[in-house]
């Protein structure tokens, strides 16, 4: 069924209500005065969740159409990659959409199932923990005093606790079609990957059997970073791997104003919302000054520090830019003798450097390399100013 299709009941409002009534309060006052409903637009503007919930509780499952899905996937990769663009990130090397994938990963559930570690059940197919612990690994590796909780496992699989598995530990690599769903052929029918499966899937086709550092959120450490361990290991089992990532770095949550970001708390904060608040550079030093396994805090006391932080690096380099145009004016391109100025700031230089390497390579301790910088920062500047007051005496 075509989207157009599910709001047609809506379409006649467009022209009941002028376009720039966007704001709830505004649509309110109108409706009392006996406006007409307000268009389609400013409704979607104030209760785009509330109406997408009873659409596809009403319609949804008669949504056949992919591109419906992939539509609504590449709306919000388009506006990460925006975001990530205004930050300053870099463009990956690769990147990988499962829909692109879906050959490689039913394969992969394929090869875990030949290799003994999974099992179909009505149309979808589960990890078997059992056999994959009897094979000889370990299945829990990053958080272990998770393994159990179905609290925890629950979150990533709708109906975890079915009567389809032969324990209530194994997770789905397949899931069978439902309506509404997305949906692939397969070997047990139609249906789409599992959560985790995607991940190990995909990773390894671009990366292989040996995976040096993988991110993510300490969230994810269970279920999800330990299912993907377990599939990619059922996965290469014949190859010998027992070890699929070499090390994980489970960054720590966004918290505002001393409170963990949530939507049921109402301080969600958007990249560009944030964005409006503090520049990108005052952003990338806020993550930079914390440590990356631990919570960061984002508010106006941080927003003034790195604003002020900010503008010492800036000020820093105005300087030297300055400082180099004079010397190249007085020097002529000629190199000029060092004197114990001179020889002290070469000094603080080469002690930036080997700071700034001993605290990446220790626990990639960004703050410490800041500090380091920071001291570096600051010896320049008692450099320039000793010349400056040397030139004016």
């Amino acid at each position: 069924m075509q989207i157009s299709k599910l709001l047609q009941p809506c379409t006649s409002w467009d022209q009941a209500l002028k376009p720039q009534l966007k704001q709830q309060g505004q649509l309110k006052q109108q409706w009392s005065k006996g406006a007409s409903p307000p268009s389609i637009h400013a409704l979607l503007a104030v209760a785009s969740d509330q109406l997408a919930e009873q659409l596809d509780a009403a319609h949804g499952s008669e949504v056949t159409d992919l591109g419906i899905f992939r539509a609504h996937a590449a709306k919000y990769e388009r506006e990460f990659f925006e975001d990530m663009s205004a930050l300053g990130v870099r463009c990956p090397d690769v990147l990988t959409r499962v829909v692109e994938f879906m050959p490689e990963v039913v394969g992969y559930v394929q090869r875990i199932v030949d290799n003994g570690m999974a099992y179909e059940s009505h149309g979808s197919v589960y990890f078997d923990t059992v056999k994959f612990r009897e094979a000889g690994h370990v299945y829990g590796k990053c958080k272990p005093s998770s393994v159990g909780n179905a609290t925890l496992a629950s979150e990533s699989e709708a109906n975890f606790e079915t009567s389809e598995k032969r324990s209530q530990q194994d997770f789905a690599l397949w899931k069978a079609a439902k309506p509404g769903e997305p949906s692939w052929e397969s070997p047990w029918g139609k249906g789409r990957p599992g959560w985790h499966i995607e991940c190990s899937a995909m990773a390894s086709k671009v990366i292989g059997a040996k995976m040096d550092i993988h991110s993510g959120g300490e969230d994810l450490k269970f279920p999800h970073h330990d299912n993907e361990l377990a599939q990619a290991e059922a996965f290469f089992h014949q190859d010998g791997c027992r070890q699929w990532v070499n090390y994980f770095l489970h960054s720590g949550h966004l918290e505002i104003e001393g409170l963990k970001m949530s939507k049921s708390l109402k301080n969600f904060i958007t990249i560009r919302e944030a964005l409006q608040q503090f520049s990108a550079r005052q952003l990338r030093l806020m993550f930079l000054m914390a440590p990356w396994n631990k919570t960061v805090s984002y508010g106006e006391t941080m927003r003034a520090e790195m604003r002020a932080k900010e503008q010492a690096i800036k000020n820093f380099f105005q300087n030297v830019a300055v400082a180099l145009r004079e010397g190249e004016a007085q020097q002529a391109g000629t190199a000029a003798k060092w004197g114990a100025d001179e020889l002290v700031l070469s000094a603080a230089v080469q002690e930036a450097q080997v700071k700034v390497h001993e605290a990446l390579t220790d626990n990639i301790n960004t703050a410490g390399a800041l500090d380091a910088l920071s001291g570096l920062i600051k010896a320049t500047n008692l450099y320039l100013a000793g010349k400056q007051q040397a030139a004016a005496a």
